[in-house]
């Protein structure tokens, strides 16, 4: 296993996936220009979550004329193509953000790009406040989960460990809106490893799922981000189920969605670190490329 505290053995990250991290908070695109509203927003792949969460402020259907962005973020086989058309026809301007043929404003593909989609979008649409507290929330984090810090005072280096030859189960407050799948995809992406990400009749599934072979619990981590009823009860169950409880540590932040881009960016950190110890490069596979190259 590798020594989180030797610097080679970060010599397999090829694409320094470190220093993006480190340097995430602020780096996003800036509107080129002001956008007349209502606002639409549709996202596809790397960028399906932050549409979603740009929906807590804009709403799914968007009246006639306006604006309507159309996030490309891969992967989507023609639907981009076909969400743009259809608001086109609607009197709608569109807006088209992300990587591939017409972009008018470039999001390259990377495993934090969802950062980058929901930040354009903040400022694009009057949220540049809410922006500035991710942003401050991110910064604060990052100062204590770079890699010169040593374990010992590194909350995702420490999480990263306990999570070694174990299987996340994402148990996530309700407010938290589409958050379990989004550490999924990032966990799967940069630690290159498994997840779940439970339906979202969670208790039911927790009650159920290993009833009958308890022993597949074993390799299995309930990890808690958020606290409400719902989490409490899953732990209460988890606990007899699963090898071990961990727990997010609270974020710095204000407000619901600083609150669930920095989890995330927490378990960013934490998922390279896991690619890490493992020896594996946390950057995009040759397969992943090519597919979203045909896609």
């Amino acid at each position: 296993m590798r020594n989180l505290d030797a610097y080679e053995d970060y010599k397999v990250d090829s694409q320094q996936l470190a220093r993006a991290l480190a340097g995430l908070p602020g780096d996003y695109p800036a509107p080129p220009d002001g956008y007349p509203a209502p606002y639409g927003v549709v996202g596809y792949g790397e960028a399906w979550w932050p549409a979603e969460l740009a929906h807590l402020w804009i709403p799914r259907l968007m009246s006639e004329g306006g604006t309507q962005f159309v996030l490309q973020g891969g992967l989507d086989l023609g639907a981009a193509g076909g969400a743009a058309a259809a608001a086109e026809a609607s009197g709608a301007r569109v807006v088209r953000v992300g990587f591939g043929g017409d972009v008018d404003v470039t999001i390259e593909p990377h495993p934090l790009s969802p950062y980058r989609y929901l930040r354009f979008l903040q400022e694009a649409t009057g949220e540049s406040e809410a922006g500035t507290r991710v942003d401050r929330a991110l910064q604060t984090l990052a100062a204590g989960l770079k890699p010169e810090v040593p374990t010992e005072d590194n909350p995702a280096k420490f999480f990263a460990w306990n999570l070694v030859e174990r299987v996340p189960v994402w148990v996530v407050a309700e407010r938290y809106v589409w958050l379990a799948q989004a550490l999924q995809q990032t966990f799967a992406r940069l630690a290159g490893s498994l997840s779940i990400a439970p339906p979202p009749a969670s208790l039911e599934f927790f009650i159920t799922a290993m009833e009958s072979r308890h022993e597949q619990g074993d390799p299995l981590a309930a990890v808690v981000v958020g606290d409400d009823e719902r989490t409490r009860l899953a732990v209460e169950i988890l606990e007899s189920r699963v090898d071990t409880v961990m727990e997010i540590p609270e974020p710095p932040a204000s407000g619901l969605i600083p609150e669930m881009v920095a989890a995330w960016y927490f378990v960013a950190w934490a998922s390279y670190y896991l690619a890490i110890l493992y020896g594996r490069d946390p950057a995009d596979s040759r397969v992943l490329n090519r597919l979203r190259e045909e896609a």
